[in-house]
């Protein structure tokens, strides 16, 4: 009986090894697989088999996203409406408007060089109607050798009159002093205040420093509308043409007597006296000079205004001749500039103005300059510039410099015109 079970034992030990063996064998392929690392054949096989090559993929992403990255916009362009380019060295087609030495520089450029405070150059004259509606850009390549990053865009047109902080757009430069680099300036016309009408006059305050040099490549006005493009430059025609002289202030003949000037008389601007009602004030019959002038005086047979500070001016009587301002199409000033800027401005009233003003003004400049200069010149204004030039002339005001120091001499203004 032992025996038989023991030999019960060991077969049923036995058949329980089987068991066990054969649970551990029947373990399901895919949990080996999953756990076991493939060979590298088979690696290589089932990644070709189930996704496409990463290299592949990878080199197509990044190739579009590097497309998208680099491609820029395409370059508008820009065509010229006016533009001055410096090559023509005898007129360089801007001038001094303060502390500022102008002159060609090299290889068709403006040369400036800065000589004190509020340094800026203005335009002489644009010879062409420029509509600011079809100038979209002011470009220009500078390359400013001041140690001042600063500069401001002054702009005078028949709608907006300056210069005037209100009409001007301020920016910095990019390089300065000793970087010696030159750079475009671009300046949306859309960001300037007043930008409309018929474009007059342009000032530039190049830099707000007292010292320095600045040399201006180009200056375009410029449009993306190729129609728009071209040199509008009209043809010169003296407005004196075909006219006559219809009045002269001969200033050689004035007197002393004739002349208020506001820096050495303390007597008052206007007399009292007889008129249509008791203690009405009478027109003064007198030249009157700003404090600007420090003296006036004919000697040599020409008449002398020597400028002693800033903003010079004089006067006219009031016109007592009737002159509608539509018979007159020149003024002419015959004088002779003995300061170191070449700039003046010519200013009128009319029947019902009170005031002058930017609006009903003309800028002009000297051919020649200098305490040297002995070269007499015939200055001719078109007053029909100004969008105020009607109605009855009363008086005109000439500024002769915009030097805070110098000799201007006059010998006549004569107003040229159709007397019927």
């Amino acid at each position: 009986m032992k025996i038989f079970l023991k030999v019960l034992a060991v077969m049923i030990a036995a058949v329980m090894t089987v068991a066990v063996f054969a649970a551990c064998s029947s373990t399901p392929a895919t949990t080996v697989d999953e756990k076991t690392e493939p060979s590298t054949a088979e690696k290589t096989d089932e990644a070709t088999q189930t996704e496409p090559a990463k290299t592949d993929e990878v080199t197509e992403e990044d190739k579009t996203t590097t497309e998208e990255i680099t491609t820029e916009t395409p370059e508008v362009k820009l065509y010229d409406v006016y533009r001055w380019d410096f090559d023509d060295a005898s007129n360089l087609g801007w001038v001094s408007s303060n502390m500022t030495d102008v002159s060609a520089g090299e290889d068709g450029t403006m040369k400036l060089v800065c000589k004190g405070a509020d340094p800026n150059i203005s335009t002489d004259r644009i010879l062409a109607k420029i509509d600011c509606e079809k100038v979209e850009y002011i470009t220009m390549r500078v390359k400013n050798c001041t140690d001042v990053y600063s500069a401001q865009l002054f702009i005078s047109t028949s709608d907006s009159p300056g210069p005037s902080e209100s009409y001007s757009y301020k920016f910095d430069h990019e390089f300065a002093d000793d970087e010696n680099e030159w750079e475009i300036i671009e300046i949306d016309t859309i960001d300037i205040n007043g930008w409309y009408g018929m474009l007059r006059s342009l000032r530039f305050d190049y830099t707000d420093g007292s010292e320095g040099e600045y040399y201006i490549d180009y200056i375009a006005l410029q449009t993306t509308k190729e129609e728009d493009a071209g040199v509008v430059t009209e043809e010169y025609v003296d407005p004196r043409a075909g006219k006559e002289i219809l009045y002269t202030w001969d200033m050689t003949k004035l007197t002393a007597e004739d002349l208020h000037i506001s820096s050495k008389d303390s007597d008052e601007d206007t007399e009292e006296g007889e008129g249509e009602g008791e203690g009405e004030e009478k027109e003064d019959p007198r030249w009157q000079f700003s404090g600007g002038v420090e003296d006036a005086y004919v000697e040599n047979g020409h008449f002398v205004i020597k400028i002693g500070s800033v903003d010079p001016f004089f006067i006219t009587p009031k016109l007592t001749t009737p002159f509608d301002c539509g018979a007159v199409t020149a003024v002419v000033v015959k004088a002779c500039n003995k300061t170191d800027m070449n700039l003046g401005q010519f200013f009128f009233t009319c029947e019902g103005t009170e005031n002058f003003s930017e609006a009903g003004s003309a800028r002009f400049t000297f051919q020649h300059k200098g305490a040297d200069n002995e070269e007499w010149e015939e200055i001719v204004i078109n007053p029909n510039d100004s969008s105020l030039w009607e109605g009855q002339l009363e008086y005109i005001r000439i500024d002769p410099s915009e030097a805070h120091e110098g000799f201007v001499l006059i010998d006549s203004i004569m107003l040229y015109g159709s007397a019927e």
